[in-house]
């Protein structure tokens, strides 16, 4: 009878001791589900944040291809005047001026990166993403900053060592209807047309447009289109 009865009790106390493991293991269950469900909503969330930013961004890079577009065409326009000697005419004033755009865009919107970076990468779970994330962040943001900083200081120098003993002012004109009406004259037309130096400056602007803002631009962009439409076919998934 003893051995029956101790039996009993440890065929009870073997099942209670089950029961409260797969209690355990239901609640960690529950809980880890939880968790990834709060972490699956944060991840969708900044997702969408990049989404949009992105978006904003891309915009932004084509606006700076189309505005450095139109300071290459002007600098060819003054260039075929002087080189061909061509007499002055009121259009060129407006040429002279767009010769010196430059379009101070701040890079891309970091802000979302900056929080992702807070929060934790890993936060982002399609590894192709996150590591897109960051080259497009870490690498080639600061690359495009760096070489649109460098074309902006050529401009500011010569601002203050060329245009200031060739013309009358520097961005003359105003803003009106979201447009930009700039003018700059030149104190003696006819000297520019023997003026290699400012006739030098125009051609190496040409070039470092294309290698320190097209170039860097048009790259970023590729890479910034490339990781908005993988986030874009990342969040249907979650749909």
């Amino acid at each position: 009878m003893s051995e029956n009865k101790t039996g009993k009790y440890f065929k009870y106390a073997v099942g209670e001791i089950i029961l409260v493991v797969i209690g355990i293991l239901i609640a960690l269950s529950i809980n880890n589900w939880n968790e990834n469900r709060i972490s699956k909503i944060k991840e969708t969330g900044i997702l969408k944040d990049f989404q949009d930013g992105l978006k904003f961004d891309i915009l932004q890079l084509d606006s700076i291809i189309v505005h450095y577009e139109r300071a290459k065409f002007s600098i060819n326009t003054v260039l075929f005047h002087l080189e061909d000697n061509l007499p002055n005419s009121d259009s060129l004033t407006s040429h002279f001026f767009n010769t010196t755009l430059i379009y101070d865009s701040g890079g891309l919107t970091i802000g979302v990166y900056e929080t992702l970076k807070s929060t934790g990468l890993n936060l982002i779970s399609n590894k192709k993403i996150r590591d897109l994330i960051i080259s497009v962040y870490d690498e080639h943001n600061p690359w495009m900053e760096d070489w649109e900083k460098r074309y902006i200081d050529l401009i500011f120098e010569a601002q203050k060592n060329i245009y200031n003993s060739r013309f009358t002012d520097f961005w003359g004109g105003d803003y009106r209807d979201r447009k930009v009406i700039g003018t700059m004259h030149p104190i003696n037309y006819e000297t520019l047309k023997n003026d290699n130096e400012y006739k030098y400056l125009l051609r190496s602007q040409l070039n470092l447009i294309d290698w320190l803002i097209s170039k860097p631009v048009v790259t970023i962009r590729i890479e910034a289109k490339k990781l908005l439409d993988l986030i874009e076919n990342e969040l249907n998934t979650y749909d």
